[in-house]
């Protein structure tokens, strides 16, 4: 815990740092604290993604916006403005500052943080953005920004990888900067993801705040950088920035000078996809300049298969799901077991939306219903995951709780927040329903550094065709790049198919190629051998 609240406190004074600089450059007008450092955030992470393109995101990248992040923080307090940055506390703010940092001691339990966040941070301080990365482990095509952003500060100020605590407390900072306290009810739910650096957190803090401070007429450009920002971290929240816009030009406060940034943000986040996926939208194969590094057809394929066969949790083959009319879809997707609890409160989040803006009659909510209508067609076309939905039932969520008094909201967060901490502190409760299996009890050693999950990875380099690896049973972040887990060897095995390099190295990129008979041979004989291993 010592250590997550001095990765907290040093995150609080560079990103805030960063920010004052960029706002002054930029001539921002903002007395916000947590809107100052998301200005901050936002730019190292876009300089970062830059940076990735050339060189590893390593130790001096840290350094560097380290100290300028302090030298802007140290520059602030010499000036006379220092005196308007008050926030009011009391006790329930350090309560809940205690409760998120406790919460982040434990040690990570998503199944992504081992398959996709770890093995993505690892590769960027390690090499920089590889091209044609997504042909050696499509998930790292998807490289999201919250990940390179969370890469640069890898090395000294978050060794554990814990930023979404301060990201938590930053969005507690928020809640009593702005008086805001009802969103007090959001902070639960956020200690499920503080462990780890979930893309999810990021997007719907950032959801919250941007919907929160247009609900109260506070318009400023920050809240466009905001939700295209958020795009960058996980596309599927393509409508914030659009809802952005529409509000924008519904109160004739459009200036094309907006589309300024959105021009920015989107050809960074295309080069960047071009780059590691060969596509210009992970994970969709639209637009194609024929790259020699993009994926092979077969994986593309299979990727979007297994997006199809999520919709319905694993529960149906693809032949069964392409044989589905319209109606047999639609009660499938209500009927796939517990998750379906989950699909139904799309329709009802959405229901409650209307309400709202029926009850309203508000071009604002009617906007923000469209949106999300909007969005929900979308990611229902392609893969109809809960989890694409997040956002959906957090907009829901807000309008039902956003008129609760101070105390109403403090005691259901308090309520929620124990429950969930008796959880973490005794998993074994749940661990009986078949969840959170990676759930490790408290340890005492928490209070002083944040727990980790430690396995054995037994190793060996092989090599087929110009491309050495090493090879790994399940999972790990602990591993060495490149490591190919015993998941995509099978996968390489079915479709006949490896990572090559399209020179002589990693840092030349990578290609796919079909492999020979010999190398067919040698490919399962590998699998044979890896699972043998211990884990």
């Amino acid at each position: 815990m010592i250590l997550i609240f001095l990765t907290v406190l040093m995150l609080l004074m560079v990103n805030f740092g960063n920010g004052m600089i960029i706002r002054n450059l930029l001539k921002i007008e903002t007395r916000s604290f947590v809107l100052t450092s998301f200005l901050g955030m936002i730019s190292i992470a876009l300089l970062e993604t830059v940076f990735a393109f050339f060189f590893p995101l390593n130790s001096s990248v840290e350094i560097l916006f380290i100290f300028i992040g302090l030298l802007g923080t140290v520059l602030f307090f010499m000036t006379k403005e220092k005196s308007r940055l008050k926030i009011n506390t009391n006790f329930w703010f350090y309560f809940f500052g205690f409760i998120i940092i406790f919460a982040s001691s434990f040690s990570p339990y998503l199944y992504d943080h081992y398959s996709y966040y770890l093995p993505t941070i690892s590769y960027l301080k390690e090499l920089g953005f590889v091209k044609g990365i997504s042909n050696f482990d499509l998930l790292l095509g998807q490289t999201s920004f919250w990940h390179i952003y969370q890469a640069g500060f890898s090395h000294f100020a978050d060794l554990y990888l814990k930023i979404n605590s301060y990201l938590a407390v930053l969005f507690l900072i928020y809640i009593y900067e702005r008086k805001q306290y009802f969103l007090l009810v959001f902070l639960p739910m956020f200690l499920l993801f503080v462990q780890q650096p979930s893309p999810d957190l990021p997007i719907v803090i950032i959801t919250l705040i941007v919907i929160n401070e247009l609900m109260n007429a506070r318009e400023n450009s920050i809240l466009l950088y905001l939700s295209l920002f958020a795009v960058c971290i996980k596309p599927i929240v393509f409508w914030l920035p659009l809802f952005v816009i529409l509000n924008q030009i519904d109160q004739r406060k459009f200036d094309f000078k907006t589309i300024i940034p959105v021009f920015v943000f989107g050809i960074l986040l295309m080069m960047k996809n071009l780059w590691l996926f060969g596509f210009p939208i992970f994970p969709a194969a639209l637009v194609d300049f024929d790259l020699p590094w993009k994926p092979s057809q077969e994986i593309l394929n299979y990727s979007s298969q297994i997006g199809l066969m999520k919709s319905y949790d694993m529960k149906y083959s693809y032949q069964q799901v392409m044989g589905f009319d319209l109606m047999d879809s639609v009660y499938h997707w209500f009927t796939i077991g517990y998750k379906s609890i989950l699909n139904i409160g799309v329709i009802v989040s959405l229901s409650i939306v209307g309400f709202f803006a029926w009850r309203r009659k508000s071009r604002f909510y009617y906007l923000l219903l469209i949106c999300l209508i909007i969005k929900s067609i979308f990611i229902i076309s392609f893969s109809a995951q809960y989890r694409f939905f997040i956002d959906v039932y957090v907009i829901a969520l807000f309008l039902l709780v956003k008129d609760f008094s101070e105390e109403k909201s403090v005691f259901t967060a308090v309520f929620l927040s124990i429950f969930i901490l008796v959880v973490f502190t005794f998993p074994v409760f749940v661990q009986q329903f078949n969840m959170g299996k990676r759930m490790s009890d408290f340890s005492f050693s928490q209070l002083y550094r944040p727990k980790e999950l430690k396995t054995t990875h037994t190793n060996k380099e092989f090599r087929i065709g110009n491309f050495s690896f090493k090879v790994s049973k399940s999972f790990s972040g602990e591993a060495t790049f490149p490591t190919v887990n015993i998941y995509n060897l099978r996968l390489y095995d079915y479709y006949g198919i490896f990572p090559q390099y399209l020179g002589t190295n990693l840092h030349q990129g990578i290609f796919q190629r079909k492999l020979s008979v010999e190398e067919k041979i040698q490919l399962k004989k590998i699998i044979a051998e890896t699972e043998k291993l211990k884990h």
